[in-house]
């Protein structure tokens, strides 16, 4: 059973690619770690060759990392678990953006990975039991709420109809509000006789459209009474409610307000919650002398930005009455921009050209409009700078020359400030350190060296030492010296490493054996610098023998 999941998992996986170089997948919510997505690098046109020279990456700007890249075929997996409900709750399509990242050359391409719903949940009643009050007199016609059950699943999947046990004295009404919420109605059709029967006892039942069909029960009690003239009647049928993201926890969000033309206790209204989730139960509490209802949790817009609360009003004698409230939750700029760095040339070397690009930023802020919308720039004067590549992302691009023995490394701070009021924003430091190009030849601290030195002097004497300077880096400024020519005498004389060497460490020139000034008496010649990159630079080196009196006269 577990390959033929993983082969339908395989089927449901859809791509497609359009232009504006977007590639585009969908697959089913909770497919297991390491399911595919899709064959990433093939549908970008890499094949298995180019990969390791084009190193494929992949960013993206959520906390958790959906998903992860193969090595050795740039196929893109699931890398952690996708619930759908948690991850876009009723929005719908749900949608992962992510981009894939080439070098040699650079390119950026948007990826997106749409989750498709599963029916993974069944509906459910936020209570077993509904106990409901009726008064023996009600009138055949009279509807009582019965709330709704919820699904967290979408479209076929989530909830689509209420079902009521058979039975003569009550149907079903099925009604929908303007966000798509169903809700289920008892409708009175023939009259109550409190002297047969005093108790009702119904099963309501919840299903949704998914193949299997999932459902849920609650059980519905419904106790006659005797006569009390006036069911309660709230001032409005609807509230609508606006309320600022960051109101202070206790503050007063709205009143319900109704009134029963009843006299004593039969006029006395409690005010209650009913068919609301517990989710929303522990963000307001309602006082049930009052109707006053106060924030009592975080309202975060970006978690939720409608809610429908349930209202009941019931009298000291039972009856009932029901209203809704509509909240709107209004934005508030309380998200700072997020920022990812992608370093892509790190270091980089010093002979890049201006345009090359050397990292990927990735930024994203929760809030919504122009609480949400996000510009980056870079501080500092550096030969970078920042060029946006889609909505979310911005290419940080050589601009000018590189010169690494000015400049070896660049801590840039690159800053994201969204367009709220006041604004908010966020920085992020990335270290970009320039390697070594071999730019530079050695070069004597002299063009030429001359020196003085007594015929007959010992071999291995110091005559000079010479010194060149190379502004590369490691082995690119490691200088060596070397005799690179010269004249030793008349044609035929013995060459000049006879008389002279050169340490290739240090430049020290020393005597190699002995020096007659009555054979020569001045040697000129050139010494070579060479770096590890083998560039070169030379220095005339004059050495003159002076004069011994070793020769006696001859007759």
């Amino acid at each position: 059973s577990g390959r033929v999941a993983l082969l339908g998992a395989v089927l449901l996986c859809v791509w497609w690619r359009a232009a504006g170089e977007r590639v585009r997948y969908a697959i089913p919510e909770e497919l297991g770690r390491g399911s595919l997505v899709g064959p990433l690098a093939r549908d970008l046109g890499l094949s298995a060759d180019e990969l390791p020279a084009r190193k494929l990456l992949i960013v993206a700007g959520d906390e958790k990392q959906y998903f992860s890249l193969e090595e050795n075929n740039g196929n893109l997996r699931v890398n952690d678990r996708i619930d759908r409900e948690s991850i876009c709750g009723a929005v719908s399509p749900c949608v992962l953006s992510l981009e894939a990242v080439v070098e040699s050359p650079f390119d950026i391409f948007h990826v997106s990975v749409t989750i498709q719903d599963i029916n993974d949940n069944a509906p459910q009643f936020d209570g077993e039991l509904v106990t409901i009050e009726m008064i023996e007199s009600t009138p055949p016609g009279t509807r009582f709420p019965l709330g709704s059950a919820r699904d967290p699943d979408i479209g076929e999947n989530s909830l689509q109809n209420y079902e009521l046990t058979s039975n003569t004295l009550f149907s079903l009404l099925v009604r929908e509000s303007p966000d798509g919420t169903k809700h289920a109605e008892l409708v009175l059709e023939n009259a109550l006789d409190r002297e047969k029967e005093r108790n009702h006892n119904l099963v309501l039942t919840a299903v949704d459209g998914g193949d299997p069909v999932r459902s849920g029960t609650a059980q519905i009690k419904i106790n006659v009474t005797d006569a009390n003239d006036n069911p309660p009647v709230f001032t409005k049928e609807i509230y609508t409610v606006r309320l600022m993201e960051n109101l202070i926890e206790g503050s007063l969000a709205f009143q319900v307000k109704a009134t029963d033309n009843d006299e004593g206790t039969n006029a006395e209204i409690t005010y209650s919650f009913s068919d609301t989730a517990k989710s929303i139960r522990q963000l307001f509490t309602l006082d049930p002398r009052t109707g006053d209802v106060k924030v009592t949790g975080p309202l975060d817009y970006e978690e939720r930005k409608y809610y429908e609360v349930s209202v009941e009003g019931k009298d000291g004698g039972g009856l009932t009455a029901h209203a809704k409230v509509h909240i709107d939750i209004i934005d508030v700029n309380d998200n700072v921009p997020t920022l990812s760095l992608l370093p892509i040339l790190n270091p980089i070397p010093e002979d890049s050209v201006p345009s090359t690009v050397v990292a990927v930023i990735n930024v994203r802020d929760r809030d919504s409009e122009e609480n949400g919308e996000v510009s980056c720039k870079m501080d500092g004067n550096l030969p970078f700078r920042l060029e946006t590549s889609s909505e979310n992302t911005y290419k940080l691009i050589i601009a000018n020359a590189l010169d690494r023995e000015k400049v070896s490394a660049y801590n840039i701070t690159i800053t994201a400030t969204d367009r709220g009021m006041p604004a908010l924003s966020s920085s992020r430091e990335l270290v970009l350190e320039v390697s070594d190009v071999n730019d530079n030849a050695p070069v004597f601290e002299e063009a030429a060296y001359s020196a003085y030195v007594a015929e007959n002097n010992a071999a291995g004497a110091l005559v000079l030492r010479v010194q060149a300077r190379d502004a590369d880096a490691g082995a690119n400024g490691r200088v060596s010296y070397w005799l690179a020519g010269g004249s030793a005498g008349a044609a035929g004389a013995a060459p000049l490493v006879t008389f002279f060497t050169v340490d290739k460490e240090s430049g020290e020139v020393r005597t190699a054996g002995p020096l007659d000034f009555e054979k020569k008496s001045k040697y000129i010649f050139i010494l070579e610098a060479r770096d590890g990159g083998g560039l070169v630079s030379h220095c005339k080196v004059q050495i003159e023998i002076t004069d011994a009196n070793d020769n006696a006269p001859e007759i």
